[in-house]
C-alpha cells in the first residue's frame, strides 16, 4: 500500500489556497444576494431625476465623514463645479450646507442607500464606504467612474477584502497606501485604478477648528485614552480594571474616546466601563462628534491600533503611549495577502512608547513618567513622510476630480 505524504509546507499553502477560495465564493455569493434583493426591493424604483446636471455626487454613511467630504465640497463649489450630496444619516451636517451649486438629499436606510445608488447616474461618485461591488452598493451601469476617498492615514491591511478592487480611483493619504493596493492589484490580476497623492481632507477641517479653540485652563494635566472598537482594543481586551489601573495613584485627569463602533458592537463592555466610572470625578466620557477639542486638551494619548494614534500626532505634536498590538492577518483582511511589514507597526515607535499586557497594572507609573519627561520625537519629520499636501488635501482633491472629469470628457466626447 502507498501512503501519501504531504510536508507541512504544502499543506500550509494547500490550506491557504483553501481558505483564499472559500473567502472569494462568500463574497460572491453575498454580492449576489445583494443583487436579488436590490432588483426585487427596487422593482418599480424612482429616483426622480433628484441631481439631473449634476457630473459630481458624493455619498456618505453618516454625519461622521462630512469633515471628510466638506473640504473637497467646498473647493469645487469654489472653482465653479457643481456637486450633489447622498446621505443615509437623517442628521448629517451635509444636509444643511448651503450653496447654489450644490444640493443634498437624505436617502433613507440602509437597503433603500443600496437601491437608490444602484441606479443613480453621474459622471463621478466619490465615497468613504469601501467594498464596492462586493457588498450592498453595486456599480450603477451609469456612473462612469467611482472613486473611493480614504479618511484614516492607515495602511490598507485591516480593510476587509477587495476594499478598493472594484473602484476606478482611490485618493490616498500616503505612500504606504499606494504600495499595498499595488501589490494586491499585480497578486489578483486587476487592472491598475488611478492611485492619486490626495492627503486626508479632514486634516483641513480640523486644523480650522483647532485654530478657533479657546485657551483651555486645567488644574492637572489630562490623559485621552482613544482605543479602536476592534477585539484587540485596549477595551476589549482589559476592560474596567485597565482605568482602575490607570486611576490608581495618578495626578491627572482621564478622558475616555470610546470608538462610535464601540456602542453598536460592544454596548454591554461599555455600559460597564461607563456605570463603573460614573462617580468617578477625574475620569470623563467624551461622546462629541468631533475629538479635537479632546485631543487640545490632552498632554498624552493611550491607544492600540486605532486611526486616532495619528491624528494626535500629527495634529497636535503630542506623545502617544501605545498597547503592544500584533495584527494578525486574519482571513477576509487584505493584510492576509500582503507580505510587506504594516506601515503602523514599522513606524508606531515614533509616536512615543509603547507597553504590553504586563505592563497594566504599573500603567498609572508609566503615565507619570511620560508626563514628567515627554520622550524626544519626530513627529513632524514622520508626517511629512506619511501624508499628502497636508492641511490643502480639500483643494488637492477637488482638482483632482475635476482632472477626472475632464479626462472622462475627452474619451467620451461629453
Amino acid at each position: 500500500m502507498t501512503i501519501l505524504y504531504i510536508d507541512p509546507a504544502s499543506t500550509s499553502a494547500l490550506l491557504y489556497i483553501i481558505l483564499a477560495l472559500a473567502a472569494s465564493i462568500a463574497f460572491a455569493l453575498r454580492g449576489f444576494f445583494y443583487k436579488i434583493k436590490n432588483l426585487v426591493l427596487g422593482k418599480g424604483f424612482k429616483n426622480d431625476h433628484d441631481f439631473e446636471g449634476y457630473d459630481i455626487i458624493f455619498y456618505s454613511e453618516g454625519k461622521q465623514y462630512w469633515r471628510v467630504f466638506l473640504p473637497v465640497i467646498r473647493n469645487l463649489v469654489k472653482q465653479g463645479q457643481k456637486c450633489g450630496y447622498l446621505t443615509s444619516d437623517e442628521n448629517d451636517p451635509g444636509l444643511d450646507y448651503k450653496s447654489e451649486l450644490y444640493k443634498a438629499k437624505y436617502i433613507g436606510n440602509l437597503t433603500m442607500t443600496s437601491v437608490y445608488l444602484n441606479r443613480l447616474k453621474a459622471k463621478f461618485v466619490g465615497m468613504t464606504t469601501p467594498q464596492l461591488d462586493v457588498m450592498m452598493i453595486r456599480r450603477s451601469k451609469k456612473v462612469q467612474h467611482y472613486g473611493h476617498i480614504v479618511h484614516a492615514p492607515i495602511d490598507i491591511f485591516t480593510y476587509r477584502k477587495f476594499a478598493f478592487d472594484y473602484f476606478d480611483s482611490v485618493f490616498c493619504s500616503g505612500p504606504h497606501q499606494l504600495e499595498g493596493i499595488r501589490k494586491l492589484e499585480k497578486k489578483r490580476g486587476l487592472p491598475e485604478k488611478l492611485l492619486l497623492k490626495t492627503g486626508l481632507t479632514y486634516y483641513d477641517v480640523m486644523l480650522e477648528e483647532i485654530k478657533k479653540l479657546p485657551k483651555f485652563e486645567k488644574k492637572n494635566p489630562v490623559v485621552l485614552v482613544a482605543p479602536t472598537w476592534k477585539e484587540y482594543s485596549i477595551i476589549n481586551r482589559f476592560g474596567v480594571d485597565f482605568f482602575k489601573s490607570l486611576l490608581k495613584n495618578s495626578s491627572y485627569d482621564v478622558i475616555l474616546r470610546p470608538h462610535p463602533q464601540t456602542y453598536v458592537s460592544f454596548p454591554e463592555l461599555i455600559k460597564n466601563i461607563e456605570d463603573t466610572f460614573a462617580s468617578e470625578p477625574r475620569m470623563s466620557i467624551d461622546k462629541n462628534p468631533s475629538g479635537t477639542e479632546s485631543m487640545a486638551k490632552a498632554d498624552l494619548m493611550i491607544s492600540d491600533l486605532s486611526g486616532v494614534i495619528w491624528d494626535f500626532a500629527f495634529l497636535y505634536s503630542k506623545p502617544v503611549l501605545l498597547l503592544k498590538t500584533d495584527f494578525d492577518s486574519i482571513e477576509g483582511f487584505e493584510g492576509s495577502e500582503l507580505d510587506h511589514e504594516m506601515w503602523e507597526m514599522k513606524e508606531r515607535a515614533r509616536l512615543g512608547k509603547i507597553f504590553d499586557e504586563n505592563d497594566v497594572e504599573n500603567i498609572s507609573e508609566i503615565v507619570n513618567d511620560l508626563l514628567k519627561n515627554p520622550p524626544k520625537m519626530e513627529l513632524q519629520k514622520l508626517r511629512d513622510e506619511s501624508i499628502y499636501n497636508f492641511g490643502r488635501a480639500g483643494e488637492v482633491a477637488a482638482q483632482q476630480i475635476i482632472d477626472i472629469l475632464k479626462d472622462l470628457e475627452n474619451k467620451t466626447g461629453n
